[in-house]
């Protein structure tokens, strides 16, 4: 038998995530035990701060306007509602409440399966507004009774299909920065947020059980004409009002008693 000759043509070399590694490194604890483990020392560092995208309203406007079929009205929805893609897989149209602009979330899609949603608080009611629910209207048309949105083949819609196959072609195509599904909800939070929304009803539309979730959701601190006009709203007028002091005139006059005094 021919012994092995390895040069570096014939090794190939992976960068492995922090996460792959402790997954490596936690099954291989499981197989030593303990007592080999407990001496190493491993420092991987502290993990990175991944920034999670989201999509302005401008981008989101031109998102829906482009797309077509199902998915104009799925896209829509994830932008109008912050609803998780698998709880949108599994609306039925028995969870709209076209009438009251309220959409019922009882359940979600799990690897192509119907299941209870992930925690008692993504069971809720998310109150909308007209046109989505007109939108949903048209879509189901006729429809009775099943799924809001389906495959082809009749199957739950796929994530990670749309992602691919969808959303992804679709923003290379309106030179977006690529992003995934979870956009839409930061970017439902965003909006709230920057429109006063009552902290009760984030909890209850986003389906958070506490506000300390949901303020990761939120990229305010992005939008800069969103700052600049909250800035205004509480600047030097909010102080001294609109017929206060006219500063224009106190620095003329601190300057010609400065030119005074020199």
């Amino acid at each position: 038998m021919r012994p092995l000759n390895l040069v570096n043509n014939d090794v190939k070399t992976y960068k492995l995530s922090r996460k792959t590694i402790l997954n490596i490194v936690g099954t291989v604890r499981l197989i030593l035990g303990k007592k080999v483990w407990i001496a190493w020392d491993l420092d991987l560092g502290k993990p990175d701060d991944p920034q999670q995208r989201y999509f302005t309203e401008e981008q989101l406007k031109r998102i829906i306007e482009a797309s077509g079929g199902q998915y104009r009205t799925l896209f829509a929805l994830l932008a109008g509602t912050g609803m998780r893609i698998g709880e949108a897989a599994g609306l039925h149209v028995e969870d709209l409440d076209l009438d009251n602009c309220v959409i019922h979330v009882r359940r979600g899609v799990w690897n192509g399966q119907e299941q209870a949603p992930k925690t008692k608080n993504a069971v809720r009611e998310i109150d909308t507004d007209p046109g989505l629910a007109e939108l949903l209207r048209q879509h189901i048309g006729d429809k009775r009774a099943g799924r809001v949105f389906e495959a082809r083949n009749g199957s739950p819609i796929s994530g990670n299909n749309i992602l691919k196959r969808v959303l992804h072609p679709l923003l290379k195509r309106l030179g977006i920065p690529k992003a995934g599904l979870h956009a839409f909800r930061h970017s439902r939070v965003t909006m709230l947020r920057k429109n006063g929304t009552p902290e009760d009803l984030q909890k209850q539309w986003i389906g958070h059980s506490s506000l300390r979730t949901t303020d990761r959701y939120s990229h305010t601190h992005q939008e800069l004409e969103y700052r600049r006009l909250a800035a205004s709203k509480l600047g030097l007028n909010f102080i001294v009002g609109p017929n206060g002091p006219n500063l224009g005139e106190a620095l003329a006059s601190e300057k010609s008693h400065a030119n005074q005094v020199a």
